[in-house]
């Protein structure tokens, strides 16, 4: 979810309390992403943080939630802890933000991009 659903679901502005909230009603990994932010995930009571890469251009935002999550559980399902999958989907999120229309990248493109990009501070 994004701060703005997490707020519809739960009824709160705050990442932790609603993160929190959502736990309990039985979501084992809570993810919200936060856009240039970067994203928080919480489970097994631990938040973790990630931020977000810089993309080397914003074309179109559109659908980058949607290519965070599906990168995101992706590495989930291969094996990945949850701060690198979280640190894949907001790599994949980053390059689809670079051109208009769907995610169009490779593993290999996100690897790359892992590897000689800048987190936001």
């Amino acid at each position: 979810a994004n701060e703005a659903e997490m707020e519809v679901l739960t009824g709160h502005t705050d990442i932790q309390l609603g993160a929190k909230m959502l736990s309990g009603w039985g979501v084992k990994e809570v993810v919200i992403t936060l856009g240039s932010l970067g994203s928080v995930i919480y489970a097994d009571d631990i938040f973790y943080n990630i931020p977000a890469y810089v993309p080397a251009t914003i074309t179109d935002a559109t659908g980058c939630g949607d290519t965070y999550m599906a990168g995101y559980l992706y590495k989930r399902v291969k094996g990945a802890g949850i701060q690198d999958a979280g640190e894949f989907g907001a790599a994949m999120a980053s390059l689809k933000i670079e051109a208009s229309g769907p995610f169009t990248g490779t593993n290999e493109n996100v690897q790359d991009f892992l590897n000689s990009c800048k987190q936001k501070p």
